[in-house]
C-alpha cells in the first residue's frame, strides 16, 4: 500500500472529499452520514477557527477524516478497509490538541477504530450514548394527521429563510444558526429544498420543521434537524412534519432513512413513526499527561 497522504482542509472541495468517503463505506455500519457533515460544517457561521481538519488519502483516494473540535474532541472516520491508517488521525489528533483531556466518540460497530483507540490507550467513558435508529421506506407511506388550519409544505427557497431559521432557533434554545449559516447550509450538497419540510400555524408561522439529506449513491436519508417551537409541543407536530418528509424521501427513490436519538422523549418520538435501534456510539477519553 502506498504510505497515507495528509491534507489540510481548506475549503468544501475538501468537505466533497470527506463526503466521498462517508458514502463509500456506508452500510448502516459508520457514524457519520453526508448530511452529517453538510450540517455540523456550515450551521453556525464564523467556526472555521475552532476547527482542525485533515483528510488522508491514499493514491489520491479519501480513506480518512478527522476533525477536532476544540479544545479537545475528535469525530473521525477510517475506512475499514485501511485500519492503519486510524493510528495517524489518532497521533495527529495528539500533536494538535492542546489541551490535557482527549476525547473520541465512535459507533459501537467500528470495530477497527475502538481497536485503534485501546491499542492508544484510550479508556471507555461514561456517557449516555446516542441511539442510531433506522426505518426502511420500502413497503408503506406515513400518513399524517394536522390540526384544523394547520399545513404542511417543504420551503421555497431563500424566500423561506427567514422563517425557517425562526423555527429552528425557538426549537433549540440558544441556537447559534443564523441566516447567514443557514444560507450556507442551503448552498452546500446534498441539500434539497424538496426535502427542507416545515409546518404552518394558520397564520402562517412555522411551528415545526424537519429537513432530511439524501444520499442517492446509497439510497438512504437522514433526519437532522428535527424541532418544534416549544409553544406548539405536545400536538403531533414533530411526528406529522418527520412522515411529511419521509414520504417526500421516498419518492425520490430512498430505501432507508436514518436519524439519531439523543434524548429518551426523541427516541419514544421516531420510535412511534417505526424507527427502530441499529446502533449507539461509545465515547473513549485519555489524558495526555499519564502517557
Amino acid at each position: 500500500m502506498s504510505k497515507p497522504v495528509i491534507r489540510t482542509y481548506k475549503d468544501s472541495s475538501d468537505l466533497k472529499r470527506m463526503q466521498k468517503l462517508t458514502q463509500a463505506i456506508w452500510s448502516l455500519e459508520p457514524n457519520y452520514h453526508i448530511g452529517d457533515l453538510a450540517w455540523q460544517r456550515h450551521r453556525h457561521s464564523g467556526r472555521e477557527n475552532d476547527w482542525d481538519t485533515a483528510i488522508w488519502e491514499v493514491d489520491g483516494k479519501p480513506v480518512a477524516w478527522g476533525w477536532i473540535q476544540k479544545p479537545g474532541e475528535l469525530i473521525c472516520q477510517v475506512d475499514p478497509d485501511f485500519p492503519e491508517v486510524a493510528k495517524d488521525v489518532i497521533d495527529w489528533f495528539d500533536k494538535i490538541t492542546k489541551t490535557n483531556e482527549q476525547k473520541v466518540t465512535v459507533l459501537e460497530t467500528e470495530s477497527h477504530l475502538i481497536s485503534a483507540l485501546e491499542d492508544s490507550l484510550f479508556n471507555p467513558l461514561a456517557e449516555n450514548p446516542e441511539v442510531l435508529t433506522k426505518i426502511s421506506l420500502d413497503s408503506c407511506s406515513f400518513p399524517a394527521q394536522l390540526p384544523d388550519k394547520f399545513k404542511g409544505r417543504h420551503i421555497k427557497g431563500s424566500e423561506d429563510l427567514t422563517n425557517r431559521v425562526a423555527v429552528h432557533r425557538a426549537a433549540f434554545h440558544g441556537s447559534r444558526v443564523t441566516e447567514e449559516s443557514y444560507l450556507n447550509v442551503m448552498n452546500t450538497y446534498p441539500y434539497d429544498s424538496s426535502l427542507d419540510w416545515v409546518i404552518e400555524s394558520p397564520n402562517g408561522e412555522f411551528v415545526a420543521s424537519c429537513l432530511i439529506w439524501f444520499d442517492e449513491d446509497n439510497k438512504v436519508g437522514l433526519l437532522e434537524p428535527v424541532g418544534t417551537d416549544p409553544r406548539f409541543r405536545r400536538m403531533g407536530l414533530a411526528s406529522s412534519v418527520c412522515k411529511l418528509a419521509l414520504n417526500a424521501l421516498s419518492d425520490k427513490g430512498a430505501k432507508t432513512a436514518v436519524v439519531v436519538c439523543t434524548s429518551p422523549d426523541a427516541c419514544e418520538l421516531y420510535k412511534s413513526i417505526g424507527f427502530e435501534q441499529f446502533a449507539q456510539t461509545k465515547s473513549f477519553h485519555r489524558l495526555k499527561n499519564t502517557l
